[in-house]
């Protein structure tokens, strides 16, 4: 990380650019130098624009899933060895796994670019131009370092706080910051936000709302580990609660007030009416997106694009002469939970469900559609046999189907890294709270409007089929972040999240042994495949000449080994007082190891983290 901040901080240069429908277009021509730019709101506006792809690019090109969909188990991959999404899934990722530092770095370079102009161009603009619009600038940055600062929290929990990168870089040794004083800095940072950013604007620039609902995120995590019993004194006085669950209490209040904001008192954002069109190129930066990273459409710059959408794909067909290179597929066990309870609108948006039809992707094939289950997509082919889901989410098809934005290595696609539909989902939890159940008629009336959607299709073909929920548990919940959130790098989070005073119940999902009875059609109580979680789980489909509908069959789950077993989490609990931070790769399921190379140059990431003074 030291070496990407020295690197900027001796010679950092913005990119700049024009002002045209595309506010990411780069004008290479136009760079500055940094002491001498920011002398007009636009220039700064400018250097704020480029926070918003570039910087992420290590991490959100891989990473982003490997940490978030593949560590919880919603990944299979046909690999067994030390690369890829495998690690991750099966728990056996060490410090030199290879990405590792490529994420964190990614992380701590969108951090390095905010507190520059947190620290030096909002500054240096005030002295030229309207202190407002200075405000607005820094409230951009502050919301993007606060949402790196997620990741890296969720994670890898005890994490440096660097707010002044050049000091940093003359430092020996920096030791990581307390989980819940890096949430807690987050906190401030996305306050300061939501004061000074604008309740909307233009090109998917993050508002005042954006800022809100990343603070029912942030809310509800600190909520969650308070409830565990897992805050200090500091924290509990700053909130002026009386031990952990009134602090876990209070926290969750003010989650509700944040996503409830974002709820009711705008009406530029809301959710999309078909959850498909949220992820199409056409309808980047749609109503239901409240902050997506921005990639220059139409160039192949290295960095500045999106690469999902063809390291995701698993058919060079559907993508019409782009390189496609997926060999990772949906999870037997993610899949199954879809189908039962993910709804058919959401199941055809989130994998290329076999037997259904995509009007609006290979729209260059001979059919004039892409058929999945398919050879080629197109029926006229015949039915693939020996195959297992793949994503559909992310994937935006060829340029033709795409307005000829997709082209090799950028899709154009912005990929939503906060949605309304999460705000929704944060609300219901906020009012769940300390409990675990639900009645409160407002909140399941938001849990509904999600849950609807997700099920548009049947109700549409069957005016008998009903939404209304009465009362939820956790578990309903946690199966609707699931299914909502798929291939969106925020499950895994989600899981640790209930982990802070849940333990055994994520334990439990990791391990494979969370045990639900039914009732089988002879009338037998056999156990429940819901939460089932074997890892690396081999599976197939085939369609039914018939019926047109997928029929699977599995094999026995297999170790990175390849032995047929299942995989478990078998890490025990940490001791006492060292709950998230553990300088043991081994021991520790909830927090990733620091990357090896931080390690070896900062020996003190490895030692306790410290307390971040709040009154500085």
């Amino acid at each position: 990380m030291k070496k990407y901040i020295l690197s900027i901080a001796l010679g950092l240069t913005i990119a700049m650019f024009t002002s045209c429908d595309d506010f990411l277009q780069v004008d290479a021509s136009s760079q500055k130098e940094t002491l001498k730019a920011f002398t007009t709101y636009d220039e700064l506006r400018q250097a704020t624009a480029y926070l918003y792809m570039r910087p992420w690019f290590g991490f959100h090109s891989t990473y982003l899933f490997s940490f978030g969909d593949a560590r919880g188990n919603n990944i299979y991959g046909d690999n067994n060895n030390e690369q890829g999404y495998a690690p991750y899934c099966l728990f056996t990722n060490k410090p030199n796994t290879p990405g590792l530092s490529n994420a964190w770095n990614s992380l701590y370079t969108v951090i390095t670019q905010a507190d520059y102009i947190i620290n030096d161009y909002a500054p240096q603009g005030r002295q030229h131009f309207d202190e407002s619009q200075a405000n607005i600038c820094e409230g951009e940055a502050r919301f993007m370092r606060a949402a790196a600062y997620y990741y890296l929290a969720s994670y890898w929990h005890d994490v440096p706080l660097i707010e002044d990168p050049v000091a940093y870089t003359q430092a020996v040794n920096v030791a990581p910051t307390r989980f819940e004083d890096v949430i807690r800095y987050g906190i401030r940072d996305l306050v300061y936000a939501k004061e000074y950013l604008p309740v909307s604007d233009v090109d998917g620039r993050v508002t005042k709302y954006s800022a809100e609902g990343l603070l029912a995120r942030y809310y509800v995590t600190l909520a969650a580990y308070a409830r565990g019993g897992h805050c200090s004194q500091t924290t509990m006085d700053y909130y002026e609660a009386s031990d952990n669950h009134d602090l876990a209490e209070k926290l969750y209040a003010l989650a509700k007030e944040a996503a409830g904001n974002v709820i009711t008192s705008q009406s530029s954002y809301g959710l999309m009416e078909d959850y498909e069109q949220i992820f199409r190129v056409q309808n980047n930066n749609c109503k239901e997106v409240l902050f997506a990273l921005q990639p220059l459409k139409g160039v192949d710059v290295y960095g500045m694009g999106n690469s999902n959408g063809q390291s995701l794909c698993s058919y060079s067909d559907l993508l019409n002469g782009l390189s496609a290179y997926n060999a990772s597929y949906i999870s037997y066990d993610c899949l199954r939970m879809m189908i039962n309870s993910g709804g058919l609108s959401r199941l055809r948006a989130n994998v290329l469900y076999p037997g259904q039809t995509y009007s609006y992707i290979g729209t260059h094939t001979a059919e004039g559609a892409w058929s999945a289950g398919y050879k080629s997509g197109q029926k006229s082919n015949g039915i693939e046999t020996g195959k297992k889901t793949a994503f559909k989410k992310q994937i935006v098809g060829s340029p033709e189907d795409t307005n000829n934005i997709a082209l090799n290595g950028n899709s154009g696609f912005s990929t939503p890294m906060l949605r309304m539909a999460e705000v929704y989902l944060l609300y219901v939890e906020a009012c769940m709270g300390v409990n675990d159940e639900l009645t409160d008629e407002e909140a399941l009336s938001y849990y509904d409007d999600v849950k609807r959607r997700a099920y548009r299709l049947e109700m549409e073909s069957d005016p008998e089929f009903k939404i209304k929920t009465y009362y939820l548990t956790r578990n309903d919940l946690m199966r609707e972040y699931r299914m909502e959130l798929f291939m969106e790098g925020l499950w895994w989070s989600i899981l640790v999240r209930r982990s802070f005073y849940d333990m055994n119940w994520v334990t439990q999902f990791i391990n494979n042994e969370l045990f639900y009875t039914v009732t089988n059609d002879e009338g037998e109580e056999v156990r429940g495949d819901e939460w089932d979680s074997n890892r690396w789980y081999a599976y197939n489909y085939s369609l039914n000449n018939t019926t047109q509908t997928p029929e699977f069959s599995s094999d026995s789950p297999r170790q990175s080994d390849g032995s047929k077993l299942a995989i478990r989490a078998t890490h025990t609990p940490l001791a006492e007082g060292d709950y998230v931070h553990s300088d043991k790769s081994n021991d520790n399921v909830w927090a990733f190891p620091y990357p090896e190379t931080e390690s070896t140059r900062d020996p003190l990431l490895k030692t306790a983290p410290i307390i971040y003074d709040f009154n500085k």
